[in-house]
């Protein structure tokens, strides 16, 4: 037996034993009440301060000795408690979770209860995972195969990975109707009359999407992650999640149907049905060149576009309006799109861009 794991108490009967004191002499030496002192000699009262003077007092070593050998056991006993060994334990791995940036903390306060180390079962809920090396696997080894990296995405490696684990794990908690994929043209037709209308779009893009069977939301993003968005199976449903990185119409209704190319061209085949779908802005692959021809031919035919776009050579408001009309779609969908082909059109002054702004 540890030294340490003695009650003092018990150290205490030993001394009194060697001196030949009863336990009623010691009792009335130090004025405490029989039954309290012999239940300290069976340790199952602690030596206080004042006991420990007494002791001290009665010839019985002095309260330094006393209240150090009493230290002692509580920390003994501490460190052999299971309950305060896992809250030691998550108060460490808080502390490495922290000082290597293993996740954005301050990101997480906002969208799920973690506040301090008892909370760490959230996010290790968030991860999959039960301890800190297990995160940090996941993190080594999670695939971003198909995101777009930029030239910073080395430095938010591990903010992405959070955004895109938040999204599995919210879209796990939504329920919408079965996904029938020979809905898609319906789908799409109401999704361009919403886009057209743009009032309370992306409440009513997220109504449109469950009625077909697809989890929709949006979900803000870290600092320092650049991602567009994400689309994934989720459970037997299509997901996508937007972090709305830009609150124009255009751009949100080109995301939409990016995500949605992904869910029809790759999802809902068995290649990609453990894939994750992000965008951002660079070094695209095959399947994101894909995406953005199904997003470009959807929203307007590319036969169509290309007619209006090579016969004429400026772009005024007036022009883009009446062609909106005429497709009836939302005249920033056809702005946003001449802006891409022709950056220098972004800068122009429109009434366009007024209207541009996501409801």
């Amino acid at each position: 037996m540890s030294k340490n794991n003695i009650h003092p108490g018990l150290i205490l009967n030993k001394a009194l034993e060697d001196k030949g004191l009863s336990q009623k002499e010691l009792a009335s030496k130090i004025n405490v009440a029989h039954s309290l002192l012999n239940n300290i000699l069976k340790g199952k009262r602690n030596i206080n301060v004042n006991i420990a003077i007494s002791l001290e007092a009665a010839g019985l070593n002095n309260a330094t000795y006393w209240m150090s050998k009493h230290m002692e056991y509580l920390l003994y006993q501490a460190k052999n408690d299971s309950v305060v060994n896992k809250k030691k334990e998550a108060i460490e791995t808080w502390d490495i979770i922290e000082r290597e940036s293993l996740i954005p903390l301050e990101y997480f306060k906002k969208h799920v209860d973690v506040n301090s180390s008892d909370d760490l079962q959230n996010i290790f809920d968030i991860y999959k995972v039960k301890n800190i090396q297990e995160l940090k696997g996941v993190l080594d080894n999670y695939s971003l195969t198909y995101f777009r990296k930029s030239t910073k995405f080395a430095e938010s490696r591990n903010n992405v990975i959070a955004w895109s684990l938040l999204a599995e794990m919210k879209a796990n908690e939504m329920e919408v109707k079965t996904f029938d994929k020979s809905t898609e043209k319906t789908l799409i037709k109401e999704l361009k009359n919403c886009f057209r209308k743009n009032q309370n779009t992306v409440k009513n893009t997220k109504k449109i999407l469950a009625n077909h069977g697809i989890k929709f939301d949006v979900l803000d993003r870290p600092q320092k992650t650049p991602v567009e968005g994400k689309s994934f199976i989720s459970g037997n449903n299509p997901a996508i999640f937007l972090s709305l990185k830009y609150k124009r119409l255009d751009n949100f209704a080109f995301t939409i149907m990016h995500e949605l190319g992904h869910v029809y061209k790759h999802l809902t085949k068995s290649k990609y049905r453990r894939a994750s779908f992000f965008i951002n802005n660079a070094n695209m692959k095959l399947e994101e060149f894909e995406a953005d021809n199904y997003a470009q031919n959807n929203l307007i035919k590319l036969d169509i576009w290309n007619e209006f776009y090579m016969s004429n050579e400026e772009f005024d408001d007036a022009l883009i309006i009446d062609f909106a009309n005429e497709l009836n779609i939302h005249p920033g969908i056809v702005r946003g799109r001449i802006c891409f082909e022709n950056p220098e059109y972004y800068r122009k002054r429109t009434i366009i861009n007024r209207m541009n702004v996501l409801s």
